[in-house]
């Protein structure tokens, strides 16, 4: 490469001078780049260089990539010395690969019974209701509650038979005032998030010298990011914004909780998250 580059540019400076390179000359440096091609090729793929880095692999273990080396250096050099080496070492690397092969497949096929025993069990941390009026089976965590009875943060689903289910997303807030919320602020770990309603969005209801106030939605793509990064994150704080006044408070590790119980037996179900 070092010789390439002054034959190079010789011809470049008598061109850019006017000069004419003669037929000699030329058939010479053509062959001089031949001959620098060729001892290129043989630094990069010579049958003692592909040897020596096929050794290397092994020695790391990663036997697919000297398998392709060997490869290799068989198409390259298949009479040479190191061909016959080679030809060796291919054998125990072969038995390496197929002992991989077979110890991914494994863990993979463990892997993927883990899972479907996790999403099978899922169903079976929630509880359900069902409409028989309208033919619909709701489900809500067990530690959530479907009435507006306490403050909640919450996912829930429903799903006629036959059908696959759908998700919805729920706020709640009990006291003893009204707030007349308009939103809620989300802050998690990293982000926080505003959802603004529409004067139809919360509904309203007193009774038993208490209020309550709940934001009832379908689940969409905003909404479905935002509930997970709230099951992501270690503390999150939820604004009820009214009005006039706010109430904040944490979102507990039993939502969160509930939350992923909810999205796990949603998955078992068939439930699509392309929202």
């Amino acid at each position: 490469m070092k010789k390439l580059l002054p034959l190079l540019f010789f011809c470049i400076l008598q061109i850019s001078c006017g000069e004419k390179v003669s037929k000699d000359e030329f058939d010479s440096i053509k062959a001089e780049n031949e001959k620098l091609k060729i001892e290129l090729e043989d630094l990069k793929f010579g049958p003692a260089k592909l040897l020596s880095q096929i050794k290397k692999l092994i020695n790391s273990k990663d036997y697919y990539k000297a398998k392709s080396e060997i490869e290799t250096l068989i198409n390259k050099h298949p009479t040479s010395d190191q061909t016959v080496e080679a030809k060796k070492l291919l054998i125990d690397v072969d038995a390496n690969i197929k002992a991989l092969d077979l110890a991914n497949e494994i863990e993979k096929n463990k892997l993927e019974k883990a899972e479907k025993e996790r999403l099978a069990n899922s169903t079976k941390k929630l509880r359900s209701r069902k409409d028989d009026i309208k033919g619909i089976t709701w489900y809500y965590d067990k530690t959530t509650t479907d009435y507006n009875d306490r403050n909640s943060f919450h996912l829930y689903m429903g799903q006629r038979e036959g059908g696959k289910p759908w998700l919805r997303f729920r706020i709640q807030y009990k006291s003893d005032d009204w707030l007349f919320i308009n939103s809620y602020i989300i802050k998690t770990d990293n982000n926080s998030y505003t959802i603004s309603t529409t004067r139809d969005e919360v509904e309203r209801d007193n009774g038993y010298g208490g209020i309550w106030e709940w934001y009832d939605v379908p689940i969409d793509n905003n909404l479905y990011n935002i509930v997970k990064d709230v099951m992501n994150s270690k503390s999150v704080k939820l604004r009820y914004n009214g009005k006039q006044y706010y109430d904040d408070r944490k979102v507990s590790e039993n939502e969160k909780k509930a939350l992923q119980n909810i999205l796990d037996a949603y998955e078992a179900l068939g439930g699509d998250t392309n929202f």
